[in-house]
């Protein structure tokens, strides 16, 4: 099955590429509809609220993987050293990740958010030049990040101009930042256990992760949420942590890892052009200018 997984025919590569726009697109949605959700429920509440019912998804789905051969393994037949690795990324990319996410586009805007996780690969670069000493600085590669920085900073600068909370995007800097070491870490777990057995097993030992966290929102919630603000977390959750995940994997089933990735840049631009459009925050030219500069850079990082 694994064999199976790796293999990317040439005559199905369209497939990859309508998943991964699908993805591309749930994602700049899920930044923009995710701050009426983040905005109506306490951060405590909303991120263990997400995280619970994902994994109630997760395990009433989990049949259907084991039935077409996509789970490898059941979690009892993985040794203690697998276990503890996947209790990692569930920390790491469920815990404190998306914590970190909700509660910072709560304080910032949904097209700053984008830009700043378009940054996510170069924070994987740095921590393989300084951590795992497995990257080589270029100056090809230092050029492209200088560009992309350069488009957040603008970013940064037209998000103090045009909203009142303008410190969160130090929370989508630090949910970056995990969510950069669950990328460093997860590859070997991947390539022994399959993108799918991993992804369910995160979002489910993440729920459970979560559970202090629901009980603290509850009692934090201060008043019922409005009708937007519900439908809102029913996106984030069937959207951003379901779908997105199996369409990611879909997506990797045709194409290359690098051709993956490269969808992620242009999510910026998605963003913007979404939140202008259904009037949550101005298309001004700082906002158009820093999209265009940090999918450019991250573009040609990856080349």
């Amino acid at each position: 099955m694994r064999q199976a997984l790796l293999e990317k025919p040439s005559s199905k590569t369209w497939v990859g590429h309508l998943a991964l726009t699908a993805q591309t697109a749930i994602i700049c949605g899920g930044y923009v509809l995710g701050r009426t959700a983040a905005q109506g429920f306490d951060p405590f509440f909303l991120t263990g609220a997400r995280a619970g019912i994902s994994a109630l998804i997760y395990l009433g789905i989990l049949p259907l993987f084991v039935q077409k051969g996509w789970i490898q393994a059941s979690w009892k037949e993985l040794p203690p050293l697998w276990k503890r690795r996947l209790w990692v990324l569930a920390v790491l990319g469920v815990l404190f990740n998306q914590l970190l996410f909700n509660w910072g586009l709560r304080y910032t805007t949904a097209a700053t958010t984008a830009l700043i996780y378009a940054l996510t690969p170069s924070v994987v670069f740095w921590l393989g030049v300084w951590v795992f000493h497995r990257e080589r600085v270029t100056w090809r590669k230092v050029a492209a990040l200088v560009m992309a920085y350069g488009g957040v900073v603008l970013a940064l600068w037209h998000n103090i101009l045009h909203s009142e909370h303008g410190w969160g995007w130090l929370l989508i800097l630090m949910a970056v930042g995990f969510w950069a070491w669950y990328l460093n870490y997860s590859p070997p777990v991947i390539s022994r256990l399959g993108a799918l057995s991993v992804t369910a097993a995160v979002m489910i030992l993440g729920g459970l992760l979560h559970i202090p966290t629901l009980i603290v929102g509850i009692f934090r919630q201060s008043e019922w949420p409005s009708l937007e603000a519900w439908l809102s977390l029913a996106y984030l959750i069937v959207g951003m942590s379901v779908a997105a995940y199996l369409l990611l994997n879909a997506g990797l089933r045709y194409l290359s890892p690098t051709q993956t990735a490269l969808y992620i840049s242009f999510q910026p631009i998605g963003t913007a052009i979404l939140a202008a459009a259904l009037g949550q925050e101005p298309l001004t030219w700082q906002l158009a200018l820093a999209a265009v500069l940090t999918s450019g850079g991250m573009l040609l990082f990856r080349k």
